[in-house]
């Protein structure tokens, strides 16, 4: 962090004096991060381009409404700009624990699942806020024919993607107009923190959307039930209760995921080339699981482990 003494007055007036700064090196995020420790408390700092100005207060506000809701994130604290660097400074509480998506495995799969329950009630809630709009169907379906030409121009393609593309076709219209309601857009392990084998919270919410909730579980696919399928069976539990999930909710879920392979592939071809082994392995399990979408119904979505009822129960799911 290039230290400026009007940032660090703003910061000393706020949080007293700092003891040591440290950069956060993890993730895809443009925004430079760093953990603040002074003697009585620890803090998150995010540092973004001041052409981000108007997203990021609105992007603090909805984190303090989801806060005061009681979701398990970052409180944000200060968001304040700075006149020598044009830059905006984000301050948060800091989230203590680790990162899941590389300890999670270590522990019980009934606490895997635990886990998993609690960041699906999380998720429910961060999905309940609402929009004016009901521009999510429109905007999503721009998205994918976007996606989908600059794939179709690419030399790189897979095998029997013409299902892939005949059963989007097919079922996109099932893709609901509804109120917007708001997204996280990057709720995976990778993004998800565990402290003394619970729970601890969600982090980066920088990534926000407005549109269809459905759409989260993409990410899950992807990212989460490939490292603990538990936690991927706790998450879905924790967020739809007893309600039995339908075949309507299987399909859509479906038709966000089988668009995924088209956007996944042209924004990493674009800009983490190095990571496409990664990708290409994770797709081929995809399109297997899925049969090349002749089947709809994910394994996450079916079957809670008899060892896991206790808390079911406990709960009042």
């Amino acid at each position: 962090m290039k230290y400026y003494n009007e940032i660090e007055k703003q910061l000393v007036s706020r949080l007293g004096t700092i003891q040591e700064i440290s950069k956060i090196q993890k993730g895809f995020s443009d925004d430079e991060k760093f953990v603040i420790k002074t003697a009585f408390d620890t803090y998150l700092l995010r540092i973004s381009s001041a052409k981000t100005f108007s997203r990021k207060k609105e992007e603090f506000k909805i984190m303090k409404k989801l806060f005061a809701k009681g979701v398990n994130c970052n409180k944000p604290i200060d968001i304040f700009t700075g006149k020598e660097d044009n830059k905006i400074y984000n301050l948060f509480s800091f989230l203590p624990g680790n990162d899941a998506e590389k300890n999670i495995s270590k522990l019980a799969e009934s606490t895997q699942f635990e886990i998993g329950f609690y960041a699906g009630q999380d998720l429910k809630t961060i999905n309940s806020l609402e929009n004016s709009t009901n521009s999510w169907k429109k905007r999503k379906l721009a998205k994918h024919e976007f996606y989908l030409a600059h794939y179709l121009k690419n030399e790189y393609s897979f095998e029997n993607d013409d299902k892939l593309i005949k059963f989007i076709e097919s079922n996109c219209d099932r893709i609901k107009s509804a109120p917007d309601r708001f997204q996280h857009d990057d709720f995976h392990l990778g993004n998800i923190i565990i402290n003394d084998s619970k729970y601890s919270g969600i982090l980066d919410f920088n990534r926000y959307d407005w549109g269809d909730p459905l759409h989260e579980f993409v990410k899950l696919e992807w990212f989460t039930w490939p490292v603990s399928k538990e936690f991927a069976r706790g998450e879905i539990k924790g967020y739809f209760g007893n309600e039995k999930v339908s075949e309507d909710i299987c399909l859509i879920i479906s038709v966000y995921i089988a668009m995924s392979i088209f956007s996944t592939i042209v924004w990493t071809l674009k800009f983490h080339p190095k990571t496409m082994p990664f990708i290409e392995n994770r797709m081929k399990s995809i399109l297997d699981n899925y049969e090349y979408f002749d089947r709809i119904r994910p394994e996450w979505i079916s079957g809670i482990s008899a060892k896991n009822q206790n808390l079911e129960n406990e709960k009042q799911i």
